[in-house]
């Protein structure tokens, strides 16, 4: 008998799908007798992770490993089982596909978070780096080995299949030197070398290693070996012209610019404008170096290039001598007549007749110049006492 066209369909049979991972760890579970509690610790796990396997979260690489030995499946029906990863690559999920750091992570006992903290990264640079989007610095990868117990040659290995980056070359803080000796100038070197000048001049400053791959290319270009580029370059020489005076002062004190800065009490500004040339310290400044560095303030202030007056090297001045002193102290000091009387309140017209001798300055007036030129107390009004003014 046909069946009528006006039926109901008939309704289709489902077929039972393949039991989840979630299923099989709560079967498990519920026939061994156990609470999550039970199963974290015989895993060792938290209990929450348990229960999320259970909702339906995907263990991770090592938790997978674990309830595969637990079950007594192979690696590939645990996959298989688990179903995809979406949150983990194929290079990072223990695969068949994975990285061979990934698999020296997971022979270690270890998850990426743990290997992070240890090497003292994010766990995001660990997964870059197993993922091969990035290689570790140099800095890193001692500490790396170690926490992987692998060896140094081992690791170089591992690391085969990642691209070279910018840590995966050769530091050459020498090149600048190499390349002045060969006659080239910076631009030169670069168009040879075929790279821009500002890559040419991080290579130099060491900012920047040389790439591997431009080894060969600039020790063609400088006329060298690739073994005496890789050692004469590893040392910088650093040229005594090339670093000012005042500078070289600082360090043999060995101070930093923001440390000599604050005891002299002035800005870290200030202090690169004297030691580039830019701007002359008065004498007083000079006299603050000095004694921050421990060095004569003649030393000083040749190093600054401050022409001093002779009447101020010589020490025994005589009351006669206060006019000529005034007069080249302010001079020294980079200040106008009406600034220096600004600062002593008074005003330009009084200190100019101080320093043509038709008035003497008050006992107030000569500490306050003995304090902006940081003279020794007493030092400008003795001689105030002794000078009787012309006229």
């Amino acid at each position: 008998m046909t069946a009528s066209p006006w039926a109901p369909p008939t309704p289709a049979v489902p077929v039972p799908a393949a039991p989840s991972l979630a299923a099989h760890v709560r079967d498990w579970r519920a026939a061994h007798g156990l609470t999550h509690g039970d199963l974290a610790r015989r895993l060792g796990v938290a209990r929450t992770t348990v229960r999320n396997w259970e909702l339906g979260r995907r263990p991770q690489p090592l938790q997978l490993a674990a309830l595969a030995r637990l079950f007594g499946w192979d690696d590939l029906t645990a996959r298989a089982v688990a179903g995809e990863d979406r949150v983990r690559t194929e290079r990072t999920s223990g695969g068949r596909h994975a990285s061979p750091l990934c698999r020296a992570r997971l022979a270690a006992g270890l998850t990426m978070t743990q290997v992070a903290n240890r090497v003292g990264v994010t766990p995001a640079s660990v997964s870059r780096w197993e993922n091969g989007c990035r290689r570790p610095s140099p800095g890193h990868r001692p500490r790396l080995a170690t926490v992987l117990r692998v060896g140094a040659e081992q690791l170089d290995r591992l690391l085969e299949d990642t691209p070279a980056g910018r840590w995966d070359g050769a530091a050459l803080p020498g090149l600048g030197a190499l390349r002045r000796a060969a006659g080239w100038t910076q631009r030169e070197f670069a168009l040879a070398v075929g790279i821009g000048s500002t890559t040419a001049h991080r290579w130099e400053n060491g900012r920047t290693r040389v790439p591997e791959e431009r080894v060969e290319r600039v020790a063609a270009v400088l006329g060298l070996t690739e073994a005496e580029l890789l050692e004469r370059g590893a040392t910088e020489v650093v040229r005594a012209d090339a670093i000012p005076a005042l500078a070289r002062l600082r360090t043999a004190a060995g101070m930093s610019q923001s440390e000599a800065a604050h005891h002299v009490g002035i800005s870290v500004r200030t202090l690169r404008r004297y030691e580039h040339g830019r701007r002359r310290p008065g004498l007083a400044a000079a006299r603050a170096l000095a004694r921050c560095y421990r060095r004569p303030l003649a030393e000083v202030l040749r190093a600054g290039a401050v022409p001093v007056p002779p009447i101020l090297v010589h020490r025994a001045w005589v009351p006669g001598d206060l006019p000529a002193v005034l007069e080249a102290l302010r001079a020294t000091s980079g200040l106008s007549a009406a600034e220096l009387g600004r600062r002593l309140g008074t005003t330009g017209r009084r200190v100019r007749s101080w320093e043509r001798g038709l008035a003497v300055p008050g006992r107030a007036a000569c500490q306050r110049l003995e304090l902006l030129h940081q003279l020794p107390p007493d030092r400008l009004a003795r001689l105030a006492r002794g000078f009787t003014p012309a006229g």
